[in-house]
């Protein structure tokens, strides 16, 4: 973010945030910055320098907002994985039809608003969590335990399920979690390895992510849920024939 960007907050770089707002557009910037930098350095983490450098301000303002750069990116990666669980929530409460395709498809939404959550998790469990804080990684673990828990009771009432589905359903978002990041990783590796596999013949080891990632999860969601569904066709198909006789 240059200065010209960063002055539309009407924060100078060397100004002191004093209000809430001003303090969460400082934040937000050196977010910001740091994302921009991620996506330039090809997945590797720059200095809390560089991200301060980049968004205005120095280093020692960074480390007021952040105890350091792997806390930043766990900022980041929460921003974006959190976001990912509401829109998920959100995009289920228009379901029609298919409730297993419904929850695939408000599964996949991250195309469109989080583009940048697999990068970032691929980094969370063996580059950002064994940094932090014990406390801050268990803040962390305790909202994203929550965050599970609410996207699987969203699910159960768009799929009008008792509380008994509930542990299911979460461990099949956890499992939807895993494999969408397994896929990243194995869709996007390091530059050096990219390089080596795009010559003629190792097609295959490079799949279209997206659609990769669909076809798995529709695998993981074509259980409990659609079992329950036909059970309940069934029922209701034999009660209209004893009504009819």
């Amino acid at each position: 973010m240059d200065d010209k960007t960063h002055g539309k907050t009407g924060l100078g770089s060397k100004q002191r945030a004093r209000t809430a707002k001003e303090k969460d557009a400082r934040r937000s910037s050196l977010l910001a910055a740091a994302l921009q930098l991620l996506l330039e350095q090809n997945g590797q983490l720059p200095t809390v320098h560089a991200i301060a450098a980049k968004a205005g301000v120095a280093k020692g303002t960074a480390y007021i907002y952040f105890k350091s750069k792997e806390a930043i990116y766990m900022a980041l990666f929460e921003q974006q994985l959190f976001a990912w669980f509401a829109a998920v929530r959100d995009q289920l409460r228009f379901h029609s039809g298919d409730m297993n395709h419904s929850i695939v498809d408000a599964l996949l939404s991250f195309k469109q608003h989080q583009p940048y959550v697999w990068l970032l998790a691929s980094l969370s469990h063996f580059t950002l969590e064994p940094a932090l804080d014990k406390n801050d990684l268990l803040h962390h673990k305790t909202k994203l335990a929550q965050e599970y828990r609410s996207t699987a009771a969203a699910i159960c009432t768009v799929a009008d399920r008792d509380t008994h589905a509930l542990e299911e359903i979460q461990t099949r978002l956890l499992q939807s979690y895993a494999y969408l990041l397994g896929c990243w990783q194995v869709v996007y590796p390091p530059v050096a390895i990219t390089s080596l596999i795009s010559g003629p013949g190792l097609t295959t080891l490079q799949p279209d992510f997206y659609g990769f990632a669909q076809q798995g999860l529709h695998k993981i969601w074509s259980g409990p849920l659609q079992q329950q569904e036909r059970s309940e066709e069934k029922a209701g198909m034999f009660q209209r024939l004893f009504q009819r006789s």
